[in-house]
């Protein structure tokens, strides 16, 4: 099970990152905007806003295998609308139907994890099936301009492709994942309604979500227009894809060492500390270039894949969230997360359209990720 649910976020991330190399090119043959380019980034994001709580509820009260299955298919069928674009409205929507899949999937697989796994385990499995992600925009960030040009500058025949691999990757879950250990609730959907109000009264849950929306803005923003940033520094399409893909394969790492490290007593210094070095290596980057462009990239992919995993699993050790409401609390806390990713995206893309420079945007980020040291501070109250 641990290993089909990375499959389904490395899906997931693959097909949301699978645009960042190939953004120029788009751009130019459908004569987009930066600001344009910066709002279809993050437009699948501001569908997730109305879709992350319903998506919460139907993997509360139904089988997750069947519902993680229909995701999967929603976001192949994203992948491959994207290929049809015409103009900015079409592109925008098919980007956007990414915000009906993708929720399925980042709120199904903590409930999987949370069925699946207890104590120290589960803290294991969490940094484990959230390398998926990593590996993902990995793969997506390092192939997707080689395949390109491989079939002539052919960006649509790439998405098409890798439509396919999603479609392939939702046929081998169905076949071969497991029902969950529990039946699906019988509960009416008035009670499920009174959960999740249950579960967003408590206070306690609003730090760490405040985190969240930060930790989104700053991750979706930066890592959407990467490639670019890095291309605006004289580098190759090919070779500013490939850099891009070294905080993925950093991330891989880090969100399994790190969440280890902070996922007991240390729980506080080490969110602290993450906020503070992601804010200044994103900051680094958009700066310089040579070796301090490597390092600050790196940094920042091996410290900010900690960030999602660790607040995710303080919430499935809240005694009022658990396993069984950890659809609900999941549905909260990625719905407003993903504002912070709308928000990413669009602000450096509306920094770069007015001042020409991806410096601006990109700074606005890390003082967000500064100012969210606070709510961090009562996210993990009860740790040194």
């Amino acid at each position: 099970m641990l290993a089909l649910s990375w499959l389904l976020y490395f899906s997931f991330s693959f097909t949301l990152a699978s645009l960042y190399p190939i953004v120029g090119s788009v751009r130019e043959e459908l004569g987009l905007s930066y600001t344009e380019v910066g709002i279809i980034l993050g437009g699948w994001q501001l569908v997730y806003l109305f879709a992350g709580i319903p998506a919460g509820i139907c993997v509360d009260r139904f089988q997750p295998k069947l519902v993680l299955f229909a995701g999967a298919l929603i976001i192949a069928g994203s992948q491959l609308a994207r290929s049809f674009a015409e103009d900015f409205t079409s592109l925008f929507a098919a980007v956007a139907l990414l915000g009906l899949g993708g929720p399925v999937i980042s709120v199904g697989l903590p409930k999987v994890i949370a069925e699946w796994f207890d104590g120290r385990p589960r803290t294991l499995a969490s940094g484990i099936y959230m390398t998926g992600s990593h590996v993902g925009q990995m793969v997506a960030l390092g192939i997707t301009s080689v395949i390109t040009v491989l079939l002539q500058d052919s960006w649509r025949t790439t998405l098409r492709i890798f439509a396919i691999a999603v479609i392939a990757i939702a046929v081998v879950w169905l076949l071969f994942a497991k029902p969950t250990h529990r039946h699906p609730y019988q509960e009416p959907p008035s009670s499920t309604i009174h959960r999740i109000w249950d579960v967003a009264r408590n206070r306690a849950i609003w730090p760490i979500v405040a985190v969240g929306f930060a930790g989104f803005m700053a991750s979706h923003g930066y890592r959407s227009w990467l490639p670019e940033l890095l291309s605006d520094k004289g580098m190759t399409q090919t070779a500013a894809g490939f850099l891009a893909a070294v905080p993925a394969l950093c991330g891989v790492v880090g969100s399994i060492v790190i969440v280890r490290l902070g996922a007991g007593r240390y729980s506080r210094k080490v969110t602290i500390g993450l906020l503070t070095v992601v804010g200044a290596s994103m900051l680094a980057a958009a700066a310089a270039e040579g070796f301090i462009l490597l390092a600050a990239v790196s940094i920042e992919g091996f410290c900010a894949a900690a960030l999602i995993p660790l607040m995710m699993n303080r919430l499935m050790d809240m005694p009022d969230v658990g396993p069984k409401h950890m659809g609900a609390a999941a549905g909260i806390y990625f719905s407003v997360g993903e504002l912070g990713g709308f928000v990413g995206p669009t602000v450096i893309g509306l920094a770069v359209g007015l001042t020409g420079s991806f410096l601006p945007g990109v700074a606005v980020l890390s003082v967000t990720l500064w100012a969210m040291i606070i709510p961090a501070l009562k996210a993990t109250a009860c740790s040194p």
